[in-house]
């Protein structure tokens, strides 16, 4: 009876409570809401096709340019050296004739390998440079070989992009680094037209990474140039060789200096880091865990350049790769200027980092961030090769005139074409006699002349003074 009265009270008495109709003006916001989204949907697939049309368009233009956009068209991008003609080749054979001591003397020689000129060998320093130079006297042996081709490709697959494994410049670097001491002995010893020589074998040694179009295969030719440099300076402090020998080492440096890489490097490197805009799902994954795992040796990996669909519909990367291409562009014109007019790209640079970190473009921010750095190297380079040629020049005019120029005008133009100009401001390298030599040098990066104020060896972080780029020849 209660539950039939309770139904009955809910059917009959109680007050249905009926949902109110939405007002007008409810309806009317609910409406514009709903356009508001889709017009904000509309905008961004508009956005969103553009800056497909704008990435699109560069690699057609980067291709039509000749250039290569992923590490399988570096790869195939220029033409491949047969076998017999390949000299690099011969040098992997020459790394694998290398031999280290078996015991702590290994870490003396590694110590000891470019010397710099104030550095004085003890008896057992001597002895121990003597006994490791002859040790690989077969290695080198094997380079001279190696070098009297003309053609070099070392075995390497672009495809790994950033990643691409690259053993050969720890060998080359260690290579050098033999020719160094073994030139250093050389001129302890009094060998003064045989030193040459193996400076000559370690401008070759960084000639035969002229063709490959790598950043970091850039950046040790250059720091294989300036072991080059440093073991001239050395030499010629204890040892001053004959006209035709200088002359020689000379024309070779000279060499050197005219051979501009770095657009190269950089068109091959911006291919290397494209296919890290456009990650896939596994790439990323296998990406975060790596950097979970450093305990664990890293394995390589070779980028697809095929992107996760849901990332790379939101734009995010693609518009980072948009600004990248532009600015790394610009940046391969920049540094095929001659210096001081290529340092304009270290201003270029600067703006560049500072639009992306306002854009939040992090990726092309972080590594046009680096490249800045590169360009100061380059000049560094070309400084030490130019001073080296001028000293050069000035042991031919001492040995002929029977004394030193007093200004670098009297080289011209019988030892130099023309007096070399400081990569960093244009003006001729500075030069004065000493009580006992010379000093020529450049003002450096800073661009402020310090009066030859020669760097130490190793820098302290506490040190605050400027230093020039030195050639100092006291005898």
């Amino acid at each position: 009876m209660n539950e039939r009265l309770s139904n009955w009270l809910k059917k009959e008495i109680l007050p249905r409570r009926k949902r109110a109709a939405p007002s007008s003006t409810a309806r009317q916001i609910a409406r514009l809401f709903r356009l508001f989204v889709l017009l904000l949907l509309c905008l961004f697939l508009c956005w969103r096709l553009l800056l497909w049309h704008d990435v699109n368009r560069q690699f057609d233009r980067i291709r039509a340019a000749g250039y290569p956009v992923s590490g399988a068209e570096l790869n195939a991008w220029q033409p491949p050296v047969p076998d017999p003609e390949n000299g690099a080749l011969v040098l992997t054979q020459a790394f694998a004739l290398v031999r280290n001591f078996p015991d702590a003397r290994s870490n003396e020689v590694a110590k000891l390998k470019n010397p710099a000129r104030t550095n004085v060998w003890t008896p057992t320093t001597h002895e121990l440079v003597a006994a490791y130079v002859q040790t690989n006297a077969p290695a080198l042996a094997r380079v001279r070989e190696a070098l009297l081709l003309s053609r070099f490709r070392y075995p390497v697959d672009f495809s790994y992009g950033p990643e691409t494994p690259l053993p050969h410049l720890t060998k080359l670097r260690e290579m050098a680094g033999i020719a160094a001491l073994a030139a250093a002995l050389d001129a302890e010893e009094g060998r003064a037209d045989q030193w040459p020589d193996q400076v000559e074998l370690q401008l070759k040694l960084a000639g035969t990474l002229d063709g490959e179009p790598c950043l970091i295969s850039h950046l040790v030719r250059n720091r294989i140039i300036g072991m080059a440099v440093r073991a001239t300076e050395r030499s010629l402090n204890n040892a001053s060789p004959g006209a035709e020998a200088c002359q020689r080492l000379q024309a070779a440096f000279a060499r050197a200096s005219q051979t501009n890489s770095l657009p190269l490097a950089l068109a091959g490197e911006r291919a290397k880091m494209i296919p890290l805009f456009r990650m896939s799902w596994q790439e990323i994954q296998s990406d975060s865990e790596d950097e979970g795992q450093e305990s664990k040796p890293h394995e390589p990996h070779r980028y697809s350049g095929k992107p996760w669909f849901p990332l790379w519909l939101t734009g995010y990367f693609e518009r980072d790769l948009n600004f990248f291409l532009q600015y790394w562009d610009k940046s391969i014109s920049l540094s095929a200027l001659p210096p001081p007019a290529n340092l304009t790209l270290t201003n270029y640079l600067e703006s560049a980092v500072a639009a992306a970190q306002r854009r939040w473009d992090l990726m092309s921010g972080f590594y046009l961030l680096g490249l800045s750095k590169v360009i100061v190297s380059e000049a560094s380079t070309q400084a030490g090769m130019r001073l080296a040629t001028t000293a050069l020049a000035i042991e031919r005019f001492r040995r002929e005139r029977g004394r030193l120029p007093g200004e670098l005008k009297e080289l011209t133009p019988q030892f130099l074409d023309a007096v070399p100009t400081d990569p960093f401001d244009g003006a001729p390298l500075r030069y004065r006699l000493l009580d006992r030599g010379y000093i020529i040098y450049s003002v450096d990066a800073d661009g402020h002349d310090d009066g030859g104020r020669e760097p130490p060896e190793i820098k302290k972080s506490s040190d605050t003074n400027s230093y020039d780029i030195t050639f100092i020849v006291e005898h």
